[in-house]
Formats: C-alpha cells, structure tokens, sequence
C-alpha cells in the first residue's frame, strides 16, 4: 500500500487524514490495515513511534461508518435486554487510554461515540457515561473488570477487540485480568495484538485469543526509531547532573519541548521544584499524583505552556507531542525496555529527536553494555559550561501524597525486599534493574489502572 488512497476508505475519515497531513502510511499501517479490513485476527509488531495507533484505529472507524454501528442489543436474564458496545481496546496505562481516544476522536465522525474507562478518577462518572452505552470502549483492564463486574457495562456484544502495548499488559501483571475479561466476551470476534515484541507469553496469549491469526512484524524487537540521536554525558556529582539538565533544557530552541525520566517518584519531585517547577515551565507526573492532576499537567504540555515535564515511566508510553524534540534520562534507565520507551516520546512519526543521558563514571559500563545489546549508536559528549540554576520552586502542601514526610509514602526510596504501595504504579515499570542485568524476569505485578 503506497497511499491511503488506495483503500477507498469513508470520506470523512480520508478527509481527516489528509487534514492531518497523512498520505502514505507507515509500514506497520501499510501491513496491518488492509488485514484488519478484511476481518483478519492480527498479531503485528512494530517498534514505538511506528504509527501503531491508526493501523488500528483506521479499520475500526472504517467499519463503524460503513456498518452504521450501534450499540449491540441482546436479551439479558436480569432486564430482559441490554446494550453492549462493538469494539474494546485494552491498553496498559491511563494515559495510553486517554491518548487512543483522543486520536479516535480526531477522526471518527461524531455518530462514533467512544468512552475511555480507567481508574484514578470516581467510578461513578463511569457508571454516568455507560447509561448511554458507547460503541467503542477504550480501558485499562482493572477498571473495565470494575464496571463489568457491576453490570453496568455488558461486553456480550464486542465484535472488535484490539490489545495495544500487548508486552507492557504482561510485563504489568495483567494476564490474570485480561483471562477474566476474555471469558466476558462472545467467541465470535476479531482480535488484533500489538506489541513491540512477540514473547513466549504473548504467543501463549495469543492462542487463547486470537483464531487463525495473520502475523506481521516491522522493525522487530526492541528497537528505537532511527531518526533519533543517542549520546550521554558523564558527570561528576550529583550536583553537576542536576546544573546540567537545567543547561540542557534551557537550550532547546523556541517552540520544542523536553521530557525528563527518573527512575522513582520521590526524584521526580525534587528534581521538578529544583528546576524552578511551574513558573519555569517545569511540570511534573508520577504515579501519586491524582489523575486530574496528571490530566492538567499533561494539558499543559501539550499546549505548550510547559516546556519540560519530569516524569516516571508512567509518561513513558501513550504520550505523543511531536514538538518533543529531547528526551534526557536523569539516570541509567532501569532496563534496556524502558530506555527504547522512554525514547520514543521524541522522534514521533518519523521526525528527528534525541536522546541524552546523565550518567556517573560507574553507570557507563553499563550503559554502553545495554546499547551494544540494543545495537545503538551512541556517542560521549562533552559537558558545556553549566548554567546557574534558578531559585527552588515552592513545594504545594498536597499533590495527592502524604503530609508526613513531604514526598508521601511510596515515594522514598524502597528498602531491599520492600514491595510497592499496590495503588500506585510501580515508577520503574518492566522489570527492575536487577531483572534486566541478571537475565530473568522480575516478579510479575499488576500495574495501576
């Protein structure tokens, strides 16, 4: 498939894309649509940044318009009918839901109702939006098991199902949670899978879910986009990695945006208020924040009023600002998944970005090991004159964590053995550091939905 044109698609949605200034789709498009359109089952693999969300979304808004969905209805023992939406996506994290149906709603007609459902926000606006069943749901796994498991969303009728991130739902400890909600949906189904990469696990998924799938793999494996650069500075204290990330993000150029990853929530915030916080333009997200919090920041970024955002790996996917154009790990990132994810916020859709690293002598060693594995280019840069730091943002008195000790209680550093609060998102993501470098996996979790 060369264009878009080729697929006759609805004129509203070819409309749309062309506003968006899409004509040729990327390779995992050019692979995956015109299987979907024919109602295949699909297993497709393709990098971060690779254009994932509309290889799935174009078939699905295709054949919501030509088929004139509408909520299924059936009859129920308990009402005597119900109404039930026509396609679920399931995606790891809150904001990777967000983030799918703000794209569908950039080009689905308005008849295409959609509802994203994840946790971090009162169930009962849930219940609310679900009187009026939507024809497409998009939900992290253990909210959607929250509102099924109330009645008050039926998915007897989903026809299409797509799972994005598929190695991230497992990585997460989803598996026990997707099983469940495999057994509330009708055989009778077409399922697509898309991960960046095909584990043992997600096959074993796959033939519980998937009947006589198509498979097709772009860019295999983890692998990073190639119009992104790799370079790192080594630097002598902590104090220097702090006065130069501050140098760094003081000198992109009008109208681009950085993201900061730390590997824990306490560094996060006090790397964010070292910085100048929000009258730097410096904004903050970890996994203790509220979600309305996170929604406000990540508004602001997206708008442009934040030039920078510190975060954990809970902005490391479903995040996609093109005016992102650097990325700086604070730290060696816990494990080569979450450096290739963390990666792709910048360099979206073929355009060019960077990724920087601030590394200690001893982190070196180590990094330059994980990007042999990854066979990346990286180079060692010199460190610039290092600016002055401005004055230390002012700490609000509550951002959704404990008064206490100011950092709330997840968010020091955890002693040896210590598991995570189970409400919020564990900030490394993936397996831990140990996991990566000893060659076997962590201990499955669930994440936070």
């Amino acid at each position: 498939m060369v264009s878009f044109a080729e697929l006759s698609l609805t004129s509203f949605l070819a409309d749309r894309l062309q506003q968006a200034g899409f004509t040729a789709p990327t390779p995992i498009q050019s692979a995956a649509i015109p299987l979907a359109l024919q109602g295949r089952d699909l297993l497709a693999q393709a990098k971060t940044g690779s254009g994932k969300t509309l290889a799935f979304l174009i078939p699905l808004i295709e054949r919501a318009v030509k088929e004139g969905w509408k909520p299924a209805g059936h009859a129920s023992a308990q009402t005597g009918s119900s109404r039930s939406p026509r396609a679920l996506v399931l995606a790891p994290t809150r904001e990777l839901a967000l983030q799918i149906e703000m794209e569908l709603r950039k080009y689905a007609p308005p008849a295409v109702t959609s509802l994203a459902v994840y946790g971090g926000v009162p169930i009962e606006r849930h219940y609310r939006a679900l009187r009026q069943p939507p024809m497409i749901v998009i939900g992290t796994p253990g909210r959607l098991l929250d509102v099924a498991g109330t009645r008050h969303l039926d998915l007897r009728g989903i026809e299409y199902v797509v799972m994005d991130e598929a190695d991230q739902m497992l990585d997460r400890g989803f598996l026990r949670d997707i099983q469940r909600i495999l057994q509330l949906l009708p055989s009778q189904r077409q399922t697509m899978l898309f991960s960046a990469t095909f584990s043992p696990e997600i096959l074993t998924l796959a033939e519980s879910m998937l009947n006589n799938p198509a498979r097709t793999a772009v860019d295999p494996g983890v692998n990073t986009p190639t119009t992104i650069t790799h370079a790192y500075y080594v630097v002598p204290s902590e104090a220097s990695r702090v006065q130069l990330i501050h140098t760094l993000l003081q000198s992109s150029e009008a109208g681009e945006q950085s993201m900061v990853f730390c590997d824990q929530k306490y560094k996060v915030k006090r790397l964010a208020a070292r910085l100048g916080g929000e009258p730097a333009s410096v904004g903050a997200i970890t996994g203790n924040h509220s979600q309305a919090q996170r929604e406000r920041t990540l508004t602001a970024f997206r708008s442009g009023r934040l030039r920078s955002l510190v975060a954990t790996d809970v902005a490391a996917r479903g995040l996609d600002v093109p005016t992102v154009s650097q990325v700086i790990h604070y730290e060696l990132p816990g494990n080569p998944t979450s450096y290739v994810h963390r990666t792709g916020r910048t360099g979206r859709a073929e355009r060019s970005g960077a990724t920087l690293l601030i590394l200690s002598p001893q982190e070196e060693h180590e990094y330059l090991a994980m990007v042999r594995r990854l066979r990346i280019q990286t180079k060692r840069l010199t460190l610039p004159t290092l600016a002055t730091l401005p004055p230390p943002a002012r700490e609000p008195e509550s951002n959704g964590q404990s008064r206490h000790d100011g950092r709330g209680r997840d968010a020091r550093p955890r002693r040896t053995g210590e598991r995570p609060n189970s409400m919020t998102q564990d900030s490394r993501g993936g397996q831990g550091r140990r996991g990566w470098r000893a060659g076997r996996p962590a201990a499955p979790r669930r994440g936070n939905s």
